[in-house]
């Protein structure tokens, strides 16, 4: 009876320690920006694909170590880690701190 009474307090005082601030991810404030220009060697009249990004946003909103996970075409890779580079975040909150994130970015050619 006494452990089953410590477990219930146990469980209301973690309960009650929540913070009531929302967490948020990462907010985008340099968006990416791709033209035609920076993957001029290329043939863009039938590209067509999704190349999916992975990389960690730290406590500043900076990128580190990005990394192509799935590609349609392997010449892209350069210019797309270029980019996703000069992507400016403002970083993911946790009970109001800044926090390091890991995130995926999907980018799509149509």
């Amino acid at each position: 009876m006494r452990h089953l009474l410590c477990l219930l307090l146990m469980g209301s005082l973690v309960a009650q320690d929540l913070s009531t601030s929302k967490n948020q991810r990462p907010i985008m404030k340099k968006p990416f920006h791709l033209t035609y220009d920076d993957i001029s060697e290329i043939d863009t009249t039938e590209l067509k694909g999704k190349v999916l990004v992975k990389f960690t946003v730290d406590e500043n909103g900076r990128i580190i170590e990005p990394y192509i996970i799935d590609t349609f075409n392997i010449k892209l890779n350069d210019a797309i880690i270029d980019r996703v580079m000069a992507i400016e975040f403002e970083p993911a909150k946790q009970n109001g701190r800044a926090v390091m994130v890991r995130y995926q970015l999907p980018i799509l050619f149509k």
